[in-house]
């Protein structure tokens, strides 16, 4: 009689009004579809049928391991090849006896769990209840074929049945805009993604594929179940199926080409786990800054959906395709074909660590990290191989990009093998053709002991800066109008002296912007602080000497480095504590004054311009600090200041002193431009990344300002010469940066499955070819370009144009491309694709 004051009706009702009043809402089923489907399986709502079956399989069955470790066996098979066999072995496993009162209740709810999952008599039941409800059409006519399938025990027809089934259903859906149909709806697809996780396990052992044309033909059938799903949107699954029908038409194919296809088509499960990750980051973020174990969550929501299938045949068919052209992934001394993709060809030996969320400042140079996500900032490392690559032109995989430091995308099933490796010192390296080798050093073959030379035996090469051509002496600030791409390396950086030419080939599409000269800077320094004996300027001149010096001296990395930074954090500290010169700061106010016709409220992002950045060798992109949005004059002279300080910041300096030998001429410009509230924002490059040919386009685009460069999730496109758009990755982030008075602000993003539309596309293509045009004829022709773009209200603002610089140290990149000289020699081998599959 101890009676709760809420009974399961009371519950289920309440949850089910919820659902109602949510899934209503078109706007908002239709980008969350996902977590639409997790809440009506989590919710009690006194649903038609039972869609969470798998899920308490799942989680009961990592109970009674956690609680019976001879029981994780069983564990991993439910959860990695999960089949209707797992029923027998539970039962055995029970029959034993001697268990503890609670592993015996899980035990027997997991039996009972996992009988009714593979009872079609349940399925049958709840079909027919489903048909009852959604009346006449479509709907019905497609649960009545499903039915007959069953019933007639036919695995190929009632999986067939589904694959045409539940997409039907997640668009009608979305399209519903009547609650207690959306919520029925949802469920029945529930229901149908049970089944078919079932059904495929039973087509795999009764009818494998017999041919690579059959095999591809059911990974699309896997590509529709998960669009139905959620973890795919329809452009991803449109993308996808184009791609598997574009390869099973031909006959043949050449190896290379297929492998390529086959690369493009293992986004797939990037993508589904994007979906979870910008679904459910921003909660599941919070917990695992108490139990990191909440981070579990991503995938085991994957292997508990048709993803994982998926994830079977795609695995098949790239051990084929590896077997064809004789190139595949090695993972200490295991043949690997999926899992693993190479993102920046570069090879490194050094301990290996794992880099946990938010200590990206503890990174030590010559250590190789497994990362969760690419952060938007990192110190040097010796290597990075990360679970979410982020996005290409993020800031830092420009950096490893530049410096030829090794960086894949690694998929998590691997993470026990490299989390056993710990510590230890592995060689690690990424070849030109993607091709991801990690290996203990003594376990080298002889062309990859030819690299370990090339890594670890020579000092580094170090550039000298040349600083002829600086004008130290001009210091008053220099309209944008005034700069061309001429005055780089002069007055100030490349930023400023680029953007400026743009403004003037561009007219109209450059927001106003004025320039602080390296003069300013220099004036600034140049006087003593805090009892030095010299100008904070001279300061740094005599620590760039002495850390020569010790160089000279043989004197280690670590002792010079902690010299340099030690009096670099002076440094800092004293251009941002030394006041103003009067005259220097009424040229600054009136400058900026002026450029803002007097209205300061409009905002202004003040952004370091330096005189070792972009340069032959190095890029050093992302190095120093942007200032977005300040909007008083006092914000705006505080931040100039800061700004002046980032170039001589620990994390700048540590890449900076990879490449360059001088570090004491480093001269920063301060560029002050009008704000521009993009909606959308980005990178193109004029070349093909990724999947790409030469004559591509890359964009990188996300929604707010200062999108495409932090490594967030971003819609990624290759522009094709053609006019067509191949999709790389979808924007997924759950997050958009949004201007706000005095700065920005992190907001919910739409998140729209697609972002930048046709008629932006256009524009960025037509400023490319005229930007290009200009260059005909002198030593740029063949520069490969990077701009930074955004747009409001539709029209295109342009906010830098750089080289875009690659690796290029010509004997190390030699001796990588012979790591793929097999794949090379067997590249134009044909594949025909109504042969078996073979390596598997």
């Amino acid at each position: 009689y101890y009676r709760g004051a809420k009974q399961i009706e009371d519950e289920e009702r309440a949850g089910r009004a919820l659902l109602e009043q949510r899934f209503a809402d078109g706007a908002w089923l239709r980008p969350n579809y996902l977590l639409a489907a997790r809440l009506a399986a989590s919710v009690p709502h006194s649903s038609l049928g039972d869609g969470q079956t798998m899920d308490r399989i799942r989680a009961v069955s990592t109970q009674v391991a956690e609680a019976d470790a001879t029981f994780q066996p069983i564990r991993v098979k439910i959860h990695s090849m999960p089949s209707e066999a797992d029923i027998a072995a539970v039962e055995r496993y029970l029959a034993r006896g001697s268990h503890a009162a609670e592993v015996q209740t899980n035990l027997t709810r997991l039996r009972d769990d996992l009988r009714l999952q593979y009872d079609p008599e349940r399925a049958l039941a709840s079909l027919a209840a489903y048909e009852r409800r959604v009346g006449q059409g479509e709907l019905a006519d497609g649960i009545a074929s499903l039915r007959a399938a069953l019933d007639a025990g036919d695995v190929r027809g009632s999986f067939q049945a589904i694959v045409q089934l539940a997409p039907l259903v997640r668009r009608r859906a979305e399209g519903a805009a009547n609650g207690p149909l959306a919520v029925d709806l949802i469920d029945l697809g529930l229901s149908l993604q049970e089944r078919a996780y079932v059904l495929a396990d039973r087509l795999d052992d009764e009818s494998p594929p017999g041919s690579r044309a059959e095999a591809l033909g059911r990974l699309g059938r896997y590509v529709t179940l998960a669009y139905a799903a959620g973890y795919l949107s329809r452009r991803e699954h449109d993308a996808l199926q184009g791609e598997v029908s574009a390869l099973a038409a031909r006959i043949t194919i050449s190896a290379a080409d297929y492998k390529a296809s086959l690369a493009y088509l293992a986004r797939s499960l990037d993508w589904a786990r994007g979906t979870v990750r910008g679904t459910f980051a921003p909660v599941l973020d919070r917990y695992a800054a108490v139990d990191p174990a909440a981070l579990t969550f991503y995938d085991a929501t994957l292997r508990g959906s048709v993803v994982l299938p998926l994830s079977g045949v795609l695995d098949d068919l790239q051990k084929d395709a590896d077997h064809a052209l004789g190139a595949t992934h090695s993972l200490f001394g295991v043949t690997e074909a999926s899992g693993l993709r190479g993102l920046n060809p570069g090879v490194s030996v050094g301990p290996l660590d794992v880099l946990e969320p938010g200590h990206h400042e503890d990174v030590q140079a010559g250590t190789i990290y497994l990362l969760p996500e690419t952060p938007p900032e990192l110190k040097p490392v010796a290597g990075v191989l990360t679970f979410d690559e982020g996005n290409l032109l993020s800031h830092v995989q420009l950096l490893a990009r530049n410096l030829g430091i090794p960086n894949a995308a690694v998929s998590p099933v691997h993470e026990s093998r490299l989390l056993a490796a710990r510590g230890e010192e592995v060689f690690y390296a990424v070849t030109p053709m993607g091709r991801v080798i990690v290996k203990s050093p003594d376990q080298l073959d002889d062309a990859e002991r030819l690299l370990v030379g090339d890594a670890d035996g020579a000092p580094p090469q170090r550039h000298r800066l040349d600083t002829s051509r600086l004008r130290l002496d001009v210091r008053t600030p220099i309209p944008l109008s005034r700069l061309r791409s001429t005055d780089s390396g002069v007055l100030v950086g490349p930023k400023a002296a680029n953007l400026g030419q743009l403004a003037v080939d561009f007219p109209g599409r450059v927001s106003p912007a004025v320039a602080l000269p390296f003069g300013m800077f220099v004036e600034h320094a140049s006087r003593p602080y805090g009892g030095s004996r010299g100008t904070v300027l001279d300061e740094l001149r005599t620590a760039a000497g002495r850390a020569a010096a010790m160089r000279l001296q043989g004197r280690s990395e670590d002792e010079i480095d902690a010299m340099m930074m030690e009096r670099l954090a002076w440094a800092r500290l004293a251009i941002e504590r030394l006041e103003w010169l009067p005259e220097q700061r009424r040229l600054v106010e009136e400058a900026v004054s002026s450029m803002l016709e007097g209205e300061i409220d409009r905002g202004v992002f003040i952004r370091s311009d330096t005189n070792v950045e972009d340069l032959p060798q190095f890029s050093g992109a992302g190095l120093n600090l942007t200032v977005p949005h300040q909007t008083s004059m006092e914000q705006i002279l505080f931040s100039i200041k800061r700004v002046w300080t980032s170039p001589f910041a620990d994390r700048a300096y540590l890449w900076r002193r990879q490449i360059l030998e001088e570090q004491g001429e480093v001269y920063p410009s301060v560029l002050v431009q009008q704000t521009v509230p993009s909606a959308r924002s980005g990178v193109l490059i004029t070349t093909g990344l990724g999947d790409g040919g030469p004559d591509d386009l890359t964009v990188v685009a996300a929604e707010g300002v200062g999108g495409g460069v932090e490594g967030e999730d971003a819609e990624t496109l290759l522009l094709q010469p053609d006019g067509g758009v191949r999709l790389l990755s979808q924007t997924k982030n759950p997050r958009r940066r949004q201007i706000v008075p005095g700065g920005t602000r992190w907001m919910a993003a739409a998140r729209p499955d697609t972002l930048l539309t046709p008629g932006e596309l256009a524009q960025l293509r037509a400023v490319v070819e005229e930007w290009e045009v200009k260059w005909v004829g002198t030593p740029d022709s063949e520069t490969t370009w990077d701009m930074e773009f955004g747009f409001l209200d539709g029209r295109l603002w342009l906010f830098q144009v750089r080289p875009f610089i690659r690796f290029r140290n010509s004997a190390v990149y030699e001796a990588l491309e012979a790591l793929d000289a097999v794949a090379l020699r067997n590249a134009d081998l044909p594949v025909v694709l109504l042969e078996p599959l073979e390596g598997s």
